[in-house]
């Protein structure tokens, strides 16, 4: 007997048995029959399909399942048990999945001890979007966790906004500091940290329910702020000040490898980074920022605003004139080369999202927010339409997908399509 015969005389016998009984049942009393419950035979696996699809807010998608039994043949008559990883993006029932929230939520089959899962993600609005961030304070710096849908926003005052829907709503957190703050970053789902003007650095352990602050041992401005690891972290400003941390924050070591205010920050790993700030000056590490080197000579004299690297030999900088420098590989170093993204723009922030697809922000000449896009690992950029007013001071993407900016008077504007329309 071939498998195959063999697995339609294996269902033929299952289905057999399961009719035989029914009628055994129908025929030994005089009440309405109540059907037994036959479990299915073992399975040796569950799909579903699609794998992978796109909604947007409010759309529906019917998801198919089939079991298999251990002979590979399909199996019907079987009840899956539906269900989703995050009803807040996606809810499921009986395999119809409805779009609920901008994410990403694994929706699972299951019977028989066997599942299988689709990820299906979820959209708001195509292009860039603002959202509502109650607040008309400055916003200087924003972080998102990976999953897209947890993060925070920081501003003038000691304002800390965060959300946990993709920015669909905004609130605000206890900073407590008056002093305005340029930069976030989470090394976890609960611990963070912002950085700001007066040495201030603010800590949290429980995702900014509440944020203490912690000593820095320096009194100039802190324009960024980036961690490698839980324990080690760095953070720059004014006047060349560079601080860093191998204890977890506990303390922080300062140097001057510039006199030129640094304005970003940015490492791969935790030995290798770059610093770039006025008069386009950029200073570089390889031993986790104990010294500091000043590349020469200077690739532009225009201020640096940000900088984003995302392995050892690929970084990226943006800053006034449209100024993009971005690195090289050599042949025994990496070396910067000058590229310009048009000199209308003035370019506040730097994300990459891959070796090739990059996002810039800033504003143009007419004093509206800027976004620009590359594909091509900054060689090239193009101009997508910010839907801002204001100034954008600093961009954030989670993905080539899923970015966020913030800028002057609390805006706050939103992709979740690459900026594309």
């Amino acid at each position: 007997m071939t498998l195959e015969s063999a697995s339609r005389t294996r269902s033929t016998v299952w289905f057999a048995a399961s009719a035989a009984a029914l009628l055994a049942v129908a025929g030994c009393s005089s009440k309405s029959p109540v059907a037994p419950v036959i479990p299915p035979p073992p399975l040796s696996a569950v799909i579903v399909t699609p794998s992978v699809d796109t909604l947007q807010v409010g759309a529906n998608l019917q998801l198919s399942a089939t079991a298999l039994d251990t002979l590979g043949a399909m199996v019907g008559g079987v009840r899956f048990n539906w269900t989703t990883s995050d009803a807040g993006v996606a809810t499921v029932v009986g395999g119809r999945v409805s779009a609920v929230g901008e994410g990403t939520a694994l929706v699972v089959a299951e019977a028989g001890g066997k599942r299988d899962t689709a990820a299906v993600t979820v959209f708001t609005r195509r292009g860039w979007y603002a959202q509502t961030s109650n607040t008309s304070v400055n916003l200087h710096g924003v972080f998102f966790q990976s999953d897209g849908r947890n993060g925070w926003a920081v501003g003038d005052g000691g304002r800390v906004l965060r959300t946990s829907d993709a920015g669909t709503t905004w609130a605000a957190q206890v900073g407590n500091t008056a002093f305005n703050l340029n930069a976030v970053w989470f090394t976890s789902a609960l611990e963070g940290w912002a950085a700001g003007a007066n040495g201030t650095l603010i800590h949290t352990v429980n995702g900014g329910a509440a944020w203490a602050v912690v000593s820095s041992g320096a009194s100039e401005v802190l324009e960024a702020i980036t961690f490698a690891t839980p324990d080690t972290g760095w953070a720059v400003g004014s006047a060349g000040v560079t601080l860093r941390t191998f204890d977890h924050g506990a303390t922080w070591q300062k140097q001057y490898p510039t006199a030129s205010t640094l304005r970003g920050v940015s490492f791969s790993g935790t030995r290798d980074g770059w610093a770039v700030g006025d008069g386009g000056v950029i200073v570089g590490t390889h031993d986790r920022g104990v010294t500091w080197f000043v590349v020469q000579p200077s690739v532009t004299a225009q201020s640096l605003r940000d900088v984003f690297r995302r392995s050892e030999p690929a970084a990226w900088a943006v800053g006034s004139a449209g100024v993009a420098p971005r690195t090289t590989a050599t042949v025994d170093s990496t070396a910067w080369l000058l590229g310009n993204a048009g000199a209308a723009f003035t370019l506040q922030g730097v994300s990459f999202a891959s070796d090739l697809i990059g996002y810039a922000v800033g504003f143009n000449t007419g004093g509206s927010g800027a976004a620009l896009r590359s594909d091509d690992g900054g060689a090239t950029w193009q101009t997508q339409t910010a839907n801002s007013a204001f100034h954008l001071n600093h961009v954030f993407f989670v993905d080539a997908q899923h970015g966020w900016a913030v800028g002057e008077s609390g805006v706050i504007v939103h992709t979740s399509s690459g900026g594309l329309p």
